[in-house]
């Protein structure tokens, strides 16, 4: 398997994307693995990072430079990216994909830009009207996919129907969870409450019948884990995701004020670090590494901009334990047969 990364996309590249990069090369080497990372972007100054990561060993058999002198900024539009940079790391990345010389693309950079280039270069799955993206929660039951998180503002039901038609795929196949729970984000657990879009989605999901939908959930649900992928619309869902990422950072602020009041709440929250620290591990986008961009034809996966060598690494093994369950395949399948 070959596994392009996009070696300029993110607020640290290259550092952390190579160092990342290199972590999955050695767990790849250690397993014996035959699986090879290739990164595209400037070579001289992928090759200094990897020197420096100490994985010049690596090179050859799990690490491969493929050169280019162009890439897209984080502040970049999707449409500068599409028609003022066709020779970037992220153009030649996916267009590798495209060719069969790849199976599967992973970025950290500009998620409009990433979706832009993936629809002109990739296509979309047969059958499906809009791709999406998602991001996980973490639950009561281990964590909730959100569908869409941005990528789609304006939606019509059947969009919406399609978003967990994938997330349901998805979630099966990466999770192990048999007939996963599908809820509808609205204003109320009753049939007709909710704006236009929910009532007559809520409908369609009943009608159509292709996952377990669980109807409408709130806002609460989502932590409580009443469903394991909740589907919205992309205004909706962004504006619930940058609520999301404001709140683990609050909390370790409030904590920090509240031991600097007495020396008894010093020794209480000492006493209390190892928990608290799992609970913000559960809440650290970078435990999950990158999420699917579903609906492009290819695998191709989308981390935080300022992700760690730690999310780069998982984010690769995201994509290639997609790209082992063929979940492309079988969200073909699903889209055509409904």
């Amino acid at each position: 398997m070959k596994i392009i990364v996009d070696g300029m996309g993110g607020d640290e590249a290259p550092l952390h994307i190579v160092d990342g990069a290199v972590l999955a090369a050695k767990e790849f080497q250690d397993k014996n693995e035959p699986h090879q990372i290739v990164i595209t972007g400037p070579k001289e100054k992928i090759l200094g990072r990897i020197h420096h990561c100490h994985g010049d060993a690596l090179l050859g058999k799990y690490l491969e430079i493929v050169h280019t002198d162009e890439w897209i900024e984080m502040h970049e539009s999707p449409v500068s990216a599409l028609t003022k940079k066709t020779k970037s790391s992220m153009h030649l990345g996916m267009e590798m994909v495209k060719r069969g010389e790849a199976d599967a693309f992973v970025s950290m950079g500009n998620t409009g830009a990433v979706m832009a280039v993936a629809l002109m270069r990739l296509g979309r799955i047969e059958g499906v009207a809009r791709p999406t993206i998602g991001a996980f929660f973490p639950s009561m039951n281990g964590r909730t996919l959100i569908l869409d998180i941005g990528t789609n503002v304006d939606c019509k039901p059947n969009h919406l129907l399609q978003f967990a038609l994938m997330g349901s795929v998805y979630v099966h196949a990466m999770y192990n969870i048999e007939n996963p729970k599908v809820g509808l984000l609205s204003i109320g657990e009753e049939e007709n409450k909710g704006d236009d879009l929910t009532v007559k989605s809520n409908e369609l999901f009943r009608e159509k019948k292709l996952f377990d939908f669980a109807g409408n959930v709130e806002g609460r649900d989502i932590l409580n884990g009443t469903a394991d992928v909740v589907i919205c619309d992309g205004f909706v869902g962004n504006v619930v995701l940058k609520f999301g990422e404001s709140v683990a950072g609050f909390l370790k602020s409030r904590f920090r004020s509240v031991a600097q009041k007495s020396f008894k709440n010093k020794l209480m929250m000492l006493l209390a670090k190892p928990a608290l620290m799992g609970v913000f591990k559960d809440m650290d986008y970078q435990e999950y590494g990158g999420v699917p961009l579903l609906g492009v034809n290819g695998v191709v996966i989308i981390g935080h901009g300022s992700s760690s060598p730690k999310a780069l690494n998982k984010a690769i093994h995201v994509a290639k334990e997609m790209v082992e369950k063929k979940i492309n395949e079988v969200i073909r399948e699903k889209i055509i047969l409904s």
